[in-house]
């Protein structure tokens, strides 16, 4: 040993030194591996940079070398499949375009999402708070009816109880069920503006929490009835507004712990800036 050692001109502590070095990114990468696994459980479409900032108090390296081993260990998620919407009449403006939206209760988007359940579809639909992009509210239905969409849009206001609405934009596509009489109505009774979207990326906010419940979540449940699929939305949204990070948050914190630190008086100068094609600088030629 000794011989080979200084054939190669290093010495019995730096052999031992290289040995405890190569143990330690063993372990590291033993821990990362098993912490990412812990998140995959309950956040089975969670990416690889969102699961570092999941488990970032217990990750052993940095977020770039998490990313990496995890991509190497198999744990890249794939993009799901989109649907399309129906337009009815009766369309309202976009309230929302360009946009600077400065705290809660100021925009809120809803969107309807079809799962097959049981052998047939079934319609979730939520609402989120686009500034602390909180889901607010869900609802299951057995069918499209605009009695529905009120009913989920009911849940978010009793869930808002006592909050400040004077400011409120309900921002939804231009679906027969949000361009309905019953709908405007509803909203008119709150004295809440209705904004709508002329394309689907004016509603993209609610547009991927669609998506994400859906193909993240609600794909790795059984859901064969609608009582079961009502449980598996409950646990979904309870899943990612708790411990989901979100990329569009300060530090990537989850929905939940970003209105816990606005509540304490964190992150005062946080904005969410709504996309005009009329700011935005991949709209302007420069001569």
């Amino acid at each position: 040993m000794k011989t080979m050692l200084d054939w190669q001109q290093i010495s019995r502590q730096g052999a031992h030194q290289g040995i405890a070095r190569l143990r330690k990114v063993q372990r590291d990468l033993l821990d990362t591996v098993e912490l990412a696994s812990e998140v995959r459980e309950e956040h089975r479409q969670m990416g690889c940079r969102d699961i570092h900032y999941a488990m970032r108090g217990d990750m052993p390296r940095g977020r770039d070398w998490t990313e990496q081993v995890l991509l190497g260990c198999g744990f890249r998620v794939k993009a799901s499949p989109r649907s399309f919407t129906v337009a009815g009449t009766g369309i309202c403006s976009n309230l929302i375009e360009g946009m600077a939206i400065t705290g809660p209760n100021q925009v809120w988007q809803t969107d309807i999402t079809y799962v097959w359940s049981g052998g047939r579809w079934y319609y979730v639909s939520f609402v989120i708070d686009v500034y602390t992009r909180q889901i607010l509210a869900s609802h299951c239905s057995r069918d499209l009816s605009a009695a529905s969409q009120v009913r989920c849009l009911a849940k978010a206001f009793a869930g808002q109880k006592g909050e400040d609405l004077s400011e409120l934009i309900v921002h939804t596509d231009r679906g027969v069920q949000y361009t309905s009489d019953a709908y405007k109505s509803y909203l008119e009774r709150w004295d809440v503006r209705h904004s709508m979207a002329h394309y689907a990326w004016q509603n993209a906010y609610c547009e991927r929490v669609n998506r994400t419940i859906k193909h993240n979540y609600l794909k790795y449940y059984t859901t064969d009835s609608y009582n079961s699929l009502c449980k598996g939305v409950a646990k979904a949204v309870r899943l990612y507004n708790r411990s989901k990070p979100h990329r569009g948050l300060p530090s990537r914190l989850s929905p939940d712990q970003f209105v816990k630190e606005l509540n304490q008086g964190d992150h005062p100068d946080y904005r969410v800036n709504i996309w005009s094609k009329l700011t935005s600088t991949k709209m302007l030629h420069v001569n």
